[in-house]
């Protein structure tokens, strides 16, 4: 594609970044909402099948311990599908926005299909790679030092944030973005650390918020239940809720809000790196 053409190609400090982050965002929110919706729902509704919505109604630890040894299979399951849906609806989105910049038009169904032929399979062995890298970044850092266990996961994290958007804009495979997220990442590594940072902290504070407004079904049914019961016990007692089942629609709904965030700072920030890096190469050499 032609970089040059995109309208979030130019100079862009920390706080130009956070913002293009949330005005492209909400430029785009229906559509990337109801396509995020489709696919975590889809998850969350295996993930009830698979059982595991019977860990929340475990009251005693032994009895929890117990149901995850007897869902080994079906965590395998879940871990899989996680990362696979997860990583087309990453590159679904990231796709979606390129596109759309450029052309008014975008056919839904041609996207979707380019995008899951032609980059999905890379993006998803990416946040395969990246995960793998997360931890033993993490566990060298503990041994250097605790302090380094934060310091490797804010430095990884800056890194490899970018390689979801350089496997589609630049159509790499996963081990060339992992190569290129570094090498294009310390193009202008503070201001891309600080953005990092400041969306990471946005994101734990929308975290809160969304789990206040997730618990307030819960809050009505106690009220309701201790109306029926008088007792305040029956009433906090979490087996005589049916939490899977508002939990798949509330958790797909709180996933379809935040979850689209990512992939648009990843594609943000790799703009901002692209110029940077861009500018530095047709600088006159003094």
């Amino acid at each position: 594609m032609e970089f040059k053409k995109h309208s979030l190609y130019k100079v862009m400090d920390v706080e130009n970044v956070i913002a293009e982050v949330f005005t492209t965002y909400i430029k785009n929110f229906w559509k990337i909402f109801i396509i995020s919706f489709t696919a975590i729902f889809f998850y969350q509704l295996l993930v009830y099948h698979l059982g595991f919505y019977k860990i929340v109604n475990a009251t005693d630890p032994d009895e929890m311990v117990s149901i995850m040894m007897g869902l080994r299979k079906e965590i395998l399951i879940a871990t899989l599908s996680y990362v696979i849906i997860y990583g087309f609806l990453f590159t679904i989105i990231i796709n979606f926005v390129l596109k759309k910049d450029s052309s008014q038009s975008v056919h839904m169904g041609e996207l979707i299909t380019e995008s899951l032929s032609k980059y999905a399979v890379h993006v998803v062995f990416f946040l395969i790679l990246s995960f793998l890298i997360y931890i033993v970044g993490a566990v060298i850092g503990i041994l250097a030092l605790f302090i380094g266990f934060f310091v490797a996961l804010f430095y990884l994290g800056t890194v490899l944030t970018i390689g979801g958007t350089v496997v589609v804009a630049e159509e790499k495979n996963a081990l060339e973005a992992i190569v290129r997220s570094f090498q294009l990442s310390h193009k202008d590594f503070w201001p891309a650390l600080g953005s990092f940072v400041i969306f990471a902290l946005i994101m734990v504070l929308i975290s809160f918020i969304m789990s206040a407004l997730m618990s307030i079904p819960l809050v009505i049914i106690f009220i309701d239940n201790f109306k029926e019961s008088g007792s305040f016990w029956d009433a906090i007692n979490l087996k005589n809720y049916d939490i899977g089942v508002w939990s798949v629609v509330m958790n797909s709904i709180a996933g379809a809000i935040m979850y689209p965030l990512y992939p648009i700072l990843s594609l943000v920030l790799y703009f901002k790196l692209k110029f940077t890096e861009d500018k530095k190469a047709n600088s006159p050499v003094l």
